[in-house]
């Protein structure tokens, strides 16, 4: 091997042919070594010539010669080897320079400038967000307990209806933000938005409605507070006042339960949830309801019964004065207040056919079952009874009926359940229980 035609690389070391652009195929680097010429001409070695002793200067003798011409020598012709073949030249690029480092390259990090898809999502969640989907979650179950539990001023249907629809689709969305929340994920926090929004709104208003302002407040807070949790990256100072909203949300909620569960338990209240035109506490066996528009007292026959609100009952016949029932067993007791009409009747016997001629009228199949009073043929009877049966919103129901005279008023007593409830209610002989003052 000739080292005439090659290069020791000054940065590396690595022995190698000339290269035209300069560059090491090991480290890169420029080579700046010299590069021998591929057609120089190799020196010859001079001849040695013959050692004579030169005269002195005075044994020199100076003898003219004629000029003689001198015979030139030809030029030595001397052989060049050719030039080997060059290969073509190999250029060096990144992906073909090894590496000088001691650390192996499958052991090096990515650069800081080019962060990993994983490091550029987690840098979008902060702490407060898996804290708002504590807080959906939370409200889930809140949001259940009060349409199950706060009382419903309104008993209009169509709101009612908006109210329970708007109860089971926040529940639903709330679960499945609060999952998503939890697990950090952002892709929700559109939707978390919409829904917080409608939330507040919608529910808020219904409350400003029904005249619950403290309620009102507690939406708003709570869904202000739950936005700046979910929303971007808040400040700690700005997350802090957000959760308080919400804290002081919560804890307004739970005193309302509290406060609620004294006046009614809450066992009765969700019994009555679905039932708007319901209201006070559940009433029990041997207690007594008394009369909003005339002075009276009704014994209440058996437990669990309620009463109905005032509206309710007035919008089916405006004489109705209070009407209770039992939503277990469909069982109704009512007292209706009218003005005493000496045309009509002169006495209880036949305002007693006048009651039975109108139910005959609203139940075409009714059947008389009987008929009795408290007086004789002589005397105008104090009470005057009668019982019967008939189909209602198609069952069978039986029906007791008693009338009382004070002054000029008329007092009508009607106790009717499904036949097969009418006993265990002990409706048998409540209509007969009312004491007028």
């Amino acid at each position: 091997m000739d080292d005439s035609h090659w290069i020791n690389c000054p940065h590396c070391g690595l022995k190698h042919r000339p290269r035209a652009q300069s560059l090491c195929p090991r480290c890169g680097r420029g080579s700046t070594g010299a590069r021998p010429s591929t057609t120089a001409i190799p020196s010859v070695a001079a001849l040695p010539r013959p050692s004579v002793a030169m005269p002195s200067v005075a044994e020199r003798t100076v003898t003219p010669v004629a000029s003689t011409p001198v015979a030139r020598a030809a030029p030595v012709s001397i052989p060049v080897a050719p030039a080997p073949a060059r290969q073509p030249e190999h250029v060096p690029n990144v992906e073909y320079i090894p590496s000088l480092d001691a650390t192996p390259a499958w052991e090096r990090k990515a650069p800081a400038s080019e962060p990993a898809p994983q490091a550029e999502a987690a840098s979008d969640v902060t702490v407060a967000l898996p804290v708002g989907g504590a807080v959906l979650l939370v409200n889930a179950v809140l949001h259940l307990f009060e349409f199950l539990f706060l009382p419903s001023v309104s008993t209009d249907p169509s709101l009612r209806a908006a109210q329970l629809a708007g109860t089971l689709v926040g529940v639903g969305l709330d679960v499945l933000l609060g999952i998503s929340f939890l697990r950090a994920k952002t892709q929700l926090r559109t939707l978390g938005f919409i829904r917080l929004v409608v939330g507040m709104f919608l529910f808020g208003g219904m409350s400003l409605y029904q005249a619950q302002y403290l309620f009102t407040l507690v939406v708003f807070a709570f869904s202000c507070g739950t936005l700046v949790l979910i929303w971007g990256k808040p400040s700690s100072f700005l997350a802090g006042v957000g959760l308080t909203a919400v804290l002081i949300a919560v804890g307004v909620e739970l005193i309302g339960f509290q406060k609620l569960s004294a006046v009614q338990p809450l066992s009765d209240r969700a019994r009555i949830a679905l039932r708007p035109d319901l209201e006070g506490r559940q009433l029990g066996e041997g207690e007594s309801i008394v009369g909003e528009r005339h002075p009276y007292k009704l014994r209440i026959p058996s437990d669990g019964w309620y009463r109905r609100k005032s509206e309710v009952s007035r919008s089916a016949d405006a004489s109705i004065d209070v009407w209770v029932t039992h939503p277990e067993y469909a069982g109704s007791l009512m007292v209706s207040v009218r003005d005493w009409n000496d045309a009509e009747a002169e006495d209880l016997r036949e305002a007693r056919d006048v009651e039975l001629r109108d139910l005959r009228v609203q139940y075409p199949d009714f059947e008389l079952g009987e008929t009795s009073d408290n007086g004789t043929p002589l005397e105008d009877p104090s009470i005057a009874t009668l019982t019967g049966s008939a189909v209602r919103n198609g069952r069978p129901y039986l029906f007791e009926v008693s009338l009382y005279r004070t002054n000029d008023t008329l007092l009508l007593v009607r106790a009717f359940a499904p036949t097969a409830a009418f006993a265990p209610l002990r409706l048998e002989g409540a209509s007969t229980t009312l004491r007028p003052d």
